[in-house]
């Protein structure tokens, strides 16, 4: 293991003495919710500092100083593994970590399920499948997912937008799916996109089985499907 490792391992331990420290010097019986502020200050304190050093713990594992990068580096050593979101914030020591993770899926060719995909998943957790060449990933591009959104700023299904109390963000959906099609370009045609709610494309995704499919298997009709 690297010097840096070493270093920033025997830093956290200090502050996680020090954190230990603080706590057993507060008399639980004078806490109230009145003071819990004031009491428990030093500690909060001495908290925060070890937060920060297990940032710079992860920085040193992964040889990464950027939160994206440590995320990109954590996802390429478990492709085929699922993932927990606490993880990846503790090891990117960002409040943004979904973000780079879309922005991974988008952009540099990553493949990742979450509970809309792979509902054995939990919420918020992810199954990184594989790392695709950006170029011949079948997903949307970004170019190509911004142009549709620029096209249709409203959910086809429900009519809803961005700005609805119950919408998070905005999708765009491939009508046929993508793991039907070998053709990268022809997938992503814009009269194959639509915009979908974050609510929409989640139902929409689980009815259509994406992740049993991209993993080879088929879906099984519904009674009264043909």
């Amino acid at each position: 293991m690297s010097s840096n490792f070493v270093d920033a391992y025997h830093d956290v331990l200090f502050r996680a003495q020090k954190v230990v420290e603080e706590l057993d010097s507060i008399d639980p019986e004078h806490v109230s919710r009145e003071n819990w502020e004031t009491k428990l200050d030093s500690y909060n304190k001495a908290l925060d500092e070890f937060e920060d050093g297990q940032v710079d713990l992860y920085a040193a594992l992964f040889d990464e100083t950027s939160g994206k990068g440590r995320i990109r580096e954590y996802l390429r050593d478990n492709i085929g593994q699922p993932v927990r979101s606490e993880t990846i914030a503790r090891v990117s020591g960002i409040s943004q970590y979904a973000r780079r993770v879309r922005e991974l899926r988008n952009e540099e060719g990553f493949v990742i399920d979450s509970t809309r995909t792979r509902s054995e998943l939990g919420q918020n957790d992810y199954f990184v499948v594989e790392i695709q060449d950006v170029e011949q990933k079948s997903r949307i591009s970004a170019k190509a997912r911004f142009e549709q959104l620029e096209r249709e700023r409203t959910c086809r299904v429900c009519g809803r937008d961005v700005d609805h109390p119950d919408v998070r963000y905005m999708e765009v959906d491939h009508i046929d799916s993508f793991v039907d099609y070998d053709d990268p370009i022809a997938v992503n045609d814009p009269e194959n996109l639509r915009t979908l709610c974050n609510q929409c494309h989640h139902g929409k995704s689980a009815s259509d089985g994406i992740a049993n499919r991209r993993r080879g298997g088929s879906i099984e009709p519904q009674t009264g499907e043909e």
